[in-house]
C-alpha cells in the first residue's frame, strides 16, 4: 500500500490479484445500491470528504493497481476517523477492506507529506487564450 498526501488531496495505491478483482468490483458496486449509497454518502460528509474516485489499473497477467483520489479538508484525519470508526456502514466498509485486501485502514502508513515533482492545469477554459501553465518545484515558472 502506498499512501500520499498533497494539500486536501490523497492518493492510495495497492495491487489487486486477479482472484481479488471480481470480489472488489462486486463491492464498490453496492456502494451504489440505494440503501448503501446513502450511508455511503452520509459517512463521506461526516468525514468531510468532498470528492471520492477509484480506478483499477489492469495489470496484463490479471488484476492491477488499485488507485484511490480522495479530497477532504484535511484528507488525513478524514482517513483516521473513518478507520477508528463505529459507525455501521464505516464498520461494514472497512471490515469488508480487510477481509478482501487484509489491510486495516487503522495500521495504514501515515505519509505526511508528499512531494509533488510535476503538476499542469489549462486555466484557459474553454476558449481561451491564456498559456497553459505547469511546474516543476525546484524549475522556476516562466
Amino acid at each position: 500500500m502506498v499512501v500520499a498526501t498533497v494539500g486536501r488531496i490523497l492518493l492510495l495505491a495497492w495491487d489487486v490479484s486477479a482472484l481479488q478483482e471480481e470480489p472488489w468490483r462486486r463491492l464498490l458496486q453496492e456502494l451504489s445500491y440505494a440503501r448503501r449509497e446513502e450511508e455511503y454518502m452520509y459517512s463521506r460528509r461526516r468525514l468531510g470528504i468532498s470528492a471520492e474516485s477509484v480506478w483499477l489499473v489492469p495489470k496484463p497477467s490479471g488484476g492491477g493497481v488499485a488507485v484511490v483520489y480522495l479530497e477532504a479538508l484535511d484528507p488525513e484525519r478524514a482517513l483516521g476517523e473513518l478507520a477508528a470508526s463505529e459507525a455501521p456502514f464505516d464498520s461494514w466498509y472497512s471490515g469488508a477492506m480487510r477481509k478482501l485486501f487484509s489491510f486495516d485502514l487503522a495500521g495504514l502508513p501515515r505519509a505526511g507529506s508528499s512531494e509533488l515533482l510535476f503538476t499542469w492545469r489549462d486555466d484557459r477554459g474553454p476558449g481561451g487564450s491564456d498559456a497553459p501553465k505547469s511546474s516543476c518545484p525546484d524549475t522556476p515558472a516562466r
